[in-house]
């Protein structure tokens, strides 16, 4: 709470409350938004894992495993922003059962992870784009592997 309230001011529990209300609909929306990336990522991955040519090329167990690790939390991903989705459904601004300094925490607590959220689908990104590469730069030493020993078997018949 330090860093937040030496950049941005303190803010009262009143305001915590507004900030509530008009902030909920767009953290609704990027859970909505990371449910169905996740379940698009993870749908992608199994049309991946089932193609044929991966299974002739015999795909290393390390591109297995970074894939796992991509799905668990992609899987991980869809259950946090599931609850979180249930969460904020609950009338909090409607209810007079808060003070308004309750208010300043449940907005934090929210806005906090809101953002583990984004960051963890971020790094779901992140983790494709890195599996992805070290396959392609996989694929191409194997090729270039090929091309030597077809040159070595070449000059070996001479």
């Amino acid at each position: 709470m330090g860093l937040t309230t030496y950049t941005f001011g303190e803010i009262s529990g009143f305001q915590a409350w507004e900030l509530l209300a008009t902030s909920s609909s767009g953290i609704i929306t990027l859970c909505y938004i990371i449910i169905v990336g996740s379940i698009y990522i993870l749908v992608m991955l199994l049309h991946l894992l089932s193609i044929k040519v991966l299974k002739i090329n015999h795909l290393r167990l390390k591109y297995y495993n970074e894939l796992l690790n991509i799905a668990r939390l992609a899987t991980l991903l869809i259950i946090s922003s599931t609850i979180v989705l249930l969460l904020l459904n609950i009338p909090f601004t409607e209810t007079k059962i808060f003070s308004y300094s309750d208010y300043f925490k449940i907005y934090y607590t929210i806005i906090t992870t809101a953002s583990i959220l984004a960051g963890g689908f971020i790094a779901v990104i992140t983790m494709i784009y890195q599996s992805i590469r070290n396959i392609i730069s996989d694929k191409k030493g194997e090729q270039n592997n090929n091309e030597t020993e077809l040159t070595t078997e070449e000059s070996m018949e001479e």
